[in-house]
């Protein structure tokens, strides 16, 4: 963030400055006082659980100079921390941001989708980062209060900001789009992930469309053409739409796919144009993140060349397919999130993993999917078992489920192990793993799967 003033701050986030001096330099607005630098403004942030206004009296001593607030009576404050009051501290950081972002010149690129939104968001940044000083959001921090620090984080040199937005309630995808006013909006899939507060998958193309109405008419969509949600709505943008994949209208293509143990390489080709990338990840579905990605370096002005050394570059987060040598066997650690479609497609990742002696997959529950939780992971169980999987050890609240499908699937009751936690998968997979194994390790968030990967390979929880 650029340096502003603390009057900045208060007219920036429709407040107003009610102690300290209004020519006040503040570096940075930030939620966190784990984390406060010299310089910063704390906002006091407000939740069911918790008050950011608890904290205010101690931050001077972590170097804020301000805070921003939505109740001025705090006693036994510093005589020199200034304040700027405004009616919803939530509300006000994102005023703030609009704002923020709007005073810059940098493009930015507005990034969703049900699953590979984070690890498409990271392929677009390592492209961009071939030519350009490009930010983009940290980790998965992609909603209400995520988004607006990611803008807050630009710089005014910044040439780029990749910036991913999520959700799990109606509406509020538009807000997001809003905030930061994407030029380039790039939807990586449509499924059933966070159905729990939605009807159905179509109302959830609906929430994600909003990205594409928000676009400016000059702006430019870029879709999947293999995914048939995104074509029902890309007529929700009024501006260009660029296809890629396999599908009708597809400019940018990935074929010749060859996957070994230490990454996947493919033909990247684009109208008469083609080269071959090399991913440092095993899953085929990341193929069509990357396409995305490299649509978005052609119209930044990139070569094909640069756009392959970007894709090659890429570094994704821990525990999204990371793969763990142990004692000769493989873990295919994907433990971070889940999903009914991204579990699928790791365990077409499992299916396909050259050279294994064994398939073993240990699914964890996922969640937010409210009353279609059942069927979904009774679903994805029986998918398993058609993926050439040895065992299936099922955890968690609906581990039942994924068993009722393993054995519609074809799988016998012997392959496969109900689990409660992770401490008891980690006992089952021991008594299991033997040399030549690959074993997918994947689960919702909350299932804490991390621990069992650490527990096995001894290499800790990432």
């Amino acid at each position: 963030m650029r340096r502003c003033t603390l009057e900045e701050v208060a007219r920036l986030s429709g407040g107003r400055v009610v102690k300290g001096d209004p020519s006040l330099p503040v570096d940075r607005l930030h939620t966190d006082t784990r984390t406060l630098a010299s310089g910063d403004c704390f906002v006091a942030l407000q939740g069911d659980r918790f008050d950011g206004h608890a904290f205010v009296r101690e931050v001077k001593n972590r170097g804020a100079v301000a805070a921003l607030v939505s109740n001025c009576v705090i006693p036994d404050l510093p005589d020199d921390l200034g304040l700027v009051e405004v009616s919803n501290t939530l509300e006000g950081l994102q005023k703030f941001a609009a704002a923020y972002r709007s005073l810059l010149s940098v493009r930015t690129i507005g990034v969703t989708g049900s699953s590979g939104k984070t690890s498409t968001k990271e392929l677009i940044a390592a492209v961009l980062h071939t030519r350009f000083k490009t930010k983009a959001t940290k980790g998965n921090l992609n909603n209400h209060i995520g988004v607006p620090l990611t803008l807050i984080g630009l710089d005014e040199d910044d040439e780029f900001g990749v910036v991913e937005m999520g959700m799990n309630h109606p509406g509020e995808i538009a807000p997001l789009a809003k905030m930061a006013a994407p030029e380039i909006g790039v939807i990586s899939s449509i499924g059933p992930a966070h159905i729990e507060f939605f009807a159905d998958i179509a109302a959830i193309a609906t929430e994600k469309a909003e990205l594409l109405a928000a676009l400016p008419s000059d702006g430019l969509a870029i879709l999947n053409s293999d995914d048939e949600w995104s074509r029902s709505i890309a007529d929700r943008s009024a501006a260009r739409v660029v296809w890629v994949g396999s599908g009708p209208g597809s400019t940018w293509h990935g074929d010749d796919l060859r996957i070994a143990a230490d990454g996947l390489t493919f033909r990247l080709s684009h109208g008469n144009e083609a080269v071959t990338v090399k991913l440092p990840v095993i899953n085929r579905i990341m193929v069509g993140n990357a396409l995305l990605a490299a649509a978005v370096g052609d119209v930044a002005g990139l070569t094909l060349d640069e756009i392959a050394r970007g894709l090659e570059s890429v570094q994704l987060p821990g525990a999204r397919m990371q793969m763990v040598n142990v004692n000769g066997a493989w873990i295919m650690n994907d433990a971070y999130n889940a999903n009914p479609a991204s579990m699928k497609a790791a365990l077409i990742a499992l299916k396909e993993f050259p050279g294994a002696r064994r398939r073993l997959a240990v699914l964890g529950s996922m969640g937010e999917l409210g009353q279609h939780a059942v069927e979904l992971h009774r679903t994805v169980g029986e998918f398993a078992a058609a993926q050439d999987v040895e065992y299936v050890i099922a955890v968690g609240p609906h581990a039942e489920a994924y068993a009722t499908g393993a054995l519609a699937g074809g799988l016998s009751s012997r392959q496969i192990v109900n689990t409660l936690d992770a401490a008891e998968a980690t006992a089952a997979l021991k008594s299991l793993l033997r040399e030549g194994d690959v074993v997918l390790v994947k689960g919702s968030h909350f299932m804490g799967l991390e621990e069992l990967v650490a527990a096995i390979s001894g290499k800790g929880a990432n």
